[in-house]
């Protein structure tokens, strides 16, 4: 069993089938991993991608929400004058400021 080579022992035919099926068995449980962590990257792909369509939900809701508050400060601004000028025809006095 021992050789001349500084101790190692050869190996046979039937350790060699037992080393390769150790290898086998190594590798599957590596493939299998390697499968885990590609279904783990799909998700995350997935979920970046729903951010992204949130986000884009986001700056459209942003941008009309933007429009709106323009349009009502036109709108209060215009209602402003209108109050201003009413209040000019009927004679009202500006109110008295405290010191």
């Amino acid at each position: 069993m021992f050789e001349s080579n500084g101790g190692a022992r050869a190996l046979g035919p039937s350790n060699e089938i037992e080393v390769g099926s150790r290898f086998d068995a190594v590798d599957s449980r590596f493939d299998a991993v390697d499968s885990r962590f590609d279904a783990v990257d799909s998700r995350f792909d997935a979920v970046d991608s729903r951010f992204d369509r949130l986000d884009q939900r986001i700056d459209w809701l942003e941008e009309r929400l933007d429009r709106r508050m323009g349009s009502m400060q036109a709108s209060l601004d215009a209602l402003r004058s209108d109050l201003t000028q009413v209040a000019l025809a009927v004679g009202v006095r500006p109110r008295a400021t405290n010191p």
